[in-house]
C-alpha cells in the first residue's frame, strides 16, 4: 500500500479571522486574506457574526469557495448564525472566494469575520493512518482522530525522532490537533475523490 505525508510545523490551534479579517456584511464578494490554514493540511472554515447596532442584520447566506484536501473545486453555501458561528460541512485546503446574498441592513452594518475551525485534516476520506515522526522534541500533546473516536494522543516531552506505527484503519478524516509549534509529520494513504463511490 501506498502512503502520502502531510508535515505540520504549527499550532492548530483556530484562527477566526484566517480567511476574511472582521468586516461589514455584504452582497458581494469579500476580500480573502490568506488562501490556506496556517499548518498544512485542511480544515472546516467558520463564519462568525457579530451584531454592531441595534437590531440583527436580515444575514443572508455566504458562499465560500476553494479546494478539497484532492485539489479538487468545491463550493458551499453557509448560512451565517445571529451573534454565533457557522461551520462548514465540507473540508477545505484552499479557500479562494467568499461572497455575500441576500444580506439586508438593520440598525447598522452588521460584521463577519471568515476563518477555520481547530485541527488540521490531513485526510478527507476513510483511509489508513501508517505513522507519526516527531521532528522536534513534543511541547504539546498531539490528538489523532477520526469521524468515530480519538485514535492516539500523543503525550507532552517526547523525544524529536520518535516513530509511531499505527497502521490502523480511519472512519470519515484523519484529523492531527495540538495547540503548539510540534512539527510532526503524519503518514497515511490519500484522500479518495469525492467522486468515488463507497
Amino acid at each position: 500500500m501506498a502512503y502520502t505525508y502531510t508535515n505540520i510545523a504549527a499550532t492548530t490551534a483556530a484562527v477566526t479571522n484566517r480567511f476574511v479579517t472582521s468586516t461589514n456584511m455584504k452582497v458581494g464578494a469579500y476580500t480573502v486574506a490568506n488562501p490556506s490554514p496556517v499548518w498544512q493540511g485542511g480544515c472546516l472554515v467558520t463564519i462568525t457574526h457579530t451584531t454592531v447596532a441595534t437590531g440583527t442584520d436580515t444575514l443572508g447566506t455566504i458562499t465560500v469557495t476553494g479546494t478539497d484536501l484532492t485539489g479538487a473545486v468545491q463550493s458551499e453555501v453557509m448560512t451565517p448564525v445571529a451573534d454565533s458561528t457557522a461551520t462548514s460541512t465540507k473540508l477545505y485546503r484552499t479557500v479562494t472566494a467568499v461572497v455575500g446574498a441576500g444580506w439586508v441592513i438593520a440598525g447598522g452594518n452588521d460584521t463577519i469575520v471568515v476563518g477555520c475551525a481547530a485541527g488540521s485534516f490531513c485526510l478527507g476520506s476513510q483511509g489508513v493512518l501508517h505513522g507519526v515522526v516527531l521532528n522536534n522534541s513534543v511541547a504539546a500533546t498531539i490528538v489523532l482522530s477520526d469521524s468515530q473516536r480519538t485514535i492516539a494522543t500523543i503525550p507532552a516531552s517526547q523525544a524529536a525522532g520518535t516513530l509511531y506505527l499505527y497502521d490502523v484503519d480511519v472512519a470519515g478524516y484523519l484529523k492531527v490537533a495540538t495547540t503548539s509549534t510540534n512539527d510532526l509529520t503524519v503518514m497515511h494513504t490519500s484522500t479518495l475523490p469525492s467522486s468515488y463511490a463507497l
